[in-house]
């Protein structure tokens, strides 16, 4: 059996399509664990009771408080009874084959975690995208010592592997052999699930498929999110640190110190774009988080290879007026080659 876990959180206008998808599996032997992380939409709360009167299938777990996507994962977790695990947002979707063609490549190749693709559908459906490149490590068995040896890297700053958690298949006792607990994190909480099981992993299998349907350009970062972002970046930073010290994982160092880097360009392009007005509240805040001496660590870059290290530097040394001036100034830039490039376009459009 299958047990599929479905956090749900204020996701009722589009919730009724995964778990519509989910009952037209064409694999039947499953069980689907409903968690409603104390949503507060009436459309959500709505959409929920009429599953419960309609589905004798669906387990419901209802939060008394909103704790999150992890929390709400794991409390699914502790009463699964499927032989296998997989997970799926609720605001995504299956194909109808999705479970057959996971659960018959797990039997055939005796592999723990069968990976598929997935499809992005941007603009609430309006056109979806798939990647149509093979890379070497899809339809074909990785065994244990290749995948730790090759792929691990995956999850310290280097994409080769998927890192996410939906659009797979588990085996259950993965996750008792690896004893994982919840991070409590409010982004890369996937990536720790993912970077914990693999150890424990005997053999992988990534399928030439799409299997899941991944919704993306939904509304923007809500403020709860911005507001913990350079704490939750510095606990996943801190956390996997600890991995890589404790597995002697060295190559990984060089390239998780560089991502934390880009958790922090990425943290100023969101306030450039969406917080433009708060600029002496942005700085402080930066301020405050690069007081912590865990960005210390990130003077070790500046002999290395590493494109960006006066960046680095500059975070390692809490210059937060600077970082954030050198970033104004290449948004700006690149608005002004934007505006440049597209007069250019039309100018030459009106001679065509």
């Amino acid at each position: 059996m299958v047990s599929i876990i479905i956090p749900v959180y204020n996701t009722g206008k589009i919730l009724n399509k995964c778990l519509r998808s989910v009952v037209r599996q064409t694999y039947t032997d499953w069980e689907c664990i409903i968690v409603n992380d104390d949503s507060t939409d009436t459309d959500t709360i709505r959409v929920l009771q009429q599953w419960r009167n309609n589905n004798y299938k669906f387990i419901f777990i209802d939060k008394a408080t909103n704790e999150g996507v992890d929390m709400a994962r794991f409390s699914a977790l502790a009463i699964a009874k499927g032989d296998y695990i997989t997970f799926v947002d609720s605001d995504d979707w299956l194909e109808p084959d999705a479970l057959d063609i996971m659960v018959a490549k797990s039997l055939e190749t005796d592999a723990d975690v069968v990976v598929g693709r997935m499809r992005k559908v941007y603009m609430g459906g309006l056109f979806s995208k798939s990647d149509t490149s093979t890379p070497e490590w899809m339809e074909r068995a990785i065994l244990h010592e290749e995948l730790m040896e090759k792929y691990y890297i995956s999850f310290f700053g280097v994409n080769i592997l998927p890192v996410n958690i939906w659009a797979v298949l588990y085996r259950r006792d993965l996750f008792i052999r690896a004893n994982i607990q919840p991070s409590r994190l409010t982004f890369g909480e996937d990536l720790l699930v993912n970077m914990n099981l693999f150890p424990h992993i005997k053999t992988f299998y990534a399928i030439d498929k799409v299997i899941y349907n991944y919704r993306t350009g939904l509304p923007g970062i809500s403020d709860k999110y911005f507001n913990s972002w350079l704490e939750n970046a510095r606990k996943l930073y801190e956390i996997k640190m600890q991995v890589l010290r404790d597995t002697k994982y060295e190559d990984g160092i060089y390239y998780q110190k560089i991502e934390l880097v880009n958790y922090i360009k990425s943290y100023i392009n969101v306030c450039l774009r969406y917080r433009k007005n708060q600029r002496d509240k942005n700085i402080e805040v930066l301020r405050n988080e690069l007081s912590c001496p865990v960005y210390k660590d990130l003077s070790t870059l500046r002999n290395t290879p590493y494109t960006d290290a006066p960046f680095a530097i500059l975070i390692a040394n809490g210059n937060a007026d600077n970082l954030y001036h050198i970033m104004e100034q290449n948004a700006n830039s690149l608005q002004i080659k934007n505006k440049l490039a597209n007069s250019i376009i039309g100018f030459l459009r009106h001679f065509s």
